[in-house]
């Protein structure tokens, strides 16, 4: 029993950490390179994004994730990404029609200097 509870654990853990760092493509949302960052403002991880990503000089969109229509909207794009909508970190960012969740400021440059 032991055993599979570890196991099971185990495979929780790269599901999880697959959609972490993997992003799969969507529709963009608009026409050549943008950040989108959706979260919350009480969430220090997306104050922080933002925050980061002005300091570069980059212009991000900001969706409150608190809104309904906003959510819905988010959840259908992560789900085609692959991405669960079940339980998920904050902020989703999305770059130029990939999907992230909570990455890295030089994770998030990087794709957005693709």
């Amino acid at each position: 029993m032991k055993k599979v509870l570890i196991y099971a654990f185990l495979a929780f853990a790269v599901f999880k950490g697959y959609e972490h760092y993997n992003a799969s493509s969507v529709e963009p949302l608009y026409a050549g390179p943008y950040v989108a960052v959706y979260g919350r403002n009480t969430c220090s991880f997306t104050r922080n994004m933002r925050k980061d990503l002005a300091t570069k000089g980059i212009s991000v969109r900001y969706f409150i994730v608190d809104d309904k229509q906003v959510a819905d909207e988010l959840h259908k794009r992560m789900r085609a990404s692959g991405i669960s909508t079940r339980r998920y970190n904050l902020p989703v960012v999305d770059v130029s029609g990939k999907l992230y969740v909570r990455p890295t400021l030089e994770k998030v440059l990087a794709e957005y200097r693709k």
